[in-house]
């Protein structure tokens, strides 16, 4: 009997550590995602446009994920838990709630509350709100008009394809100046986690050529852009170029 009792403890110390050693992960991962791996607004403005952020090779939405399972794996040992500890959980139950009734109630909402807020996700549906597009390089498309430092042209955006738009560092890009043919530069989708095969295929481009342009060697081409830009330093807006080059 005192054999089964010590390990009974050993096996609850050890799932106590575990779910300790658990609950740090889960807090620098929050906090990673949230101060570190900035969502796209917050990225644009500090960053500039046209970059992904990531962190061991990984972005804010993969780590997430790796949070959602270490959540999963806390939670089951967290039931397993109470489930070794039932007895004791019945029996200080009992008496901080004498009458069965009252005590009956009780376990069912803390039981029906505890499973609402942990499957509510799954049956609900997102809110569909319009919102104007706080893109960087979309704001310089609806601007009617640039500010220019002194000496630069002062041109209207264009809302023709067929016109020329200034792309100005005051725009918040960082970058020098550089004259785009048309919108088409700025609606190019490119991403960090999309791979270079990807986006030949995507705007039907040879992917041949498309390495060329960002000297990326022919055995890289199924590897995501995000980890060959830290490789080869190109940017998101030369691939850019590079497609608007070969589409031509």
């Amino acid at each position: 009997m005192k054999q089964k009792w010590c390990n009974q403890s050993k096996l609850n110390l050890s799932i106590d550590i575990i779910m300790l050693l658990l609950l740090m992960p889960l807090a620098g991962i929050g906090f990673l995602i949230k101060y570190v791996l900035i969502p796209g607004i917050q990225r644009n403005e500090r960053y500039g446009a046209g970059v992904e952020l990531e962190f061991w090779g990984l972005t804010r939405h993969q780590w997430g994920s790796i949070h959602l399972i270490i959540s999963i794996v806390f939670l089951v040992l967290l039931l397993l838990h109470i489930i070794l500890h039932w007895k004791m959980i019945v029996g200080i139950f009992k008496r901080m709630i004498p009458d069965k009734a009252l005590r009956a109630i009780s376990a069912t909402l803390i039981a029906g509350a505890g499973l609402l807020m942990i499957a509510f996700p799954l049956f609900v549906k997102p809110e569909i709100v319009t919102r104007e597009s706080l893109h960087l390089n979309r704001k310089i498309r609806q601007e009617t008009l640039q500010i220019a430092p002194p000496g630069e042209i002062r041109k209207e955006v264009s809302k023709e394809a067929n016109k020329d738009v200034v792309v100005s560092p005051r725009a918040g890009l960082n970058k020098p100046k550089q004259t785009l043919s048309g919108t088409e530069f700025v609606d190019l989708e490119i991403n960090g986690r999309q791979t270079l095969q990807f986006v030949a295929n995507k705007y039907g481009i040879p992917v041949e050529k498309l390495a060329t342009d960002l000297n990326i060697p022919s055995d890289r081409f199924g590897e995501k852009l995000g980890r060959l830009r830290r490789q080869y330093a190109f940017t998101m807006n030369d691939v850019r170029k590079s497609i608007l080059k070969n589409k031509e």
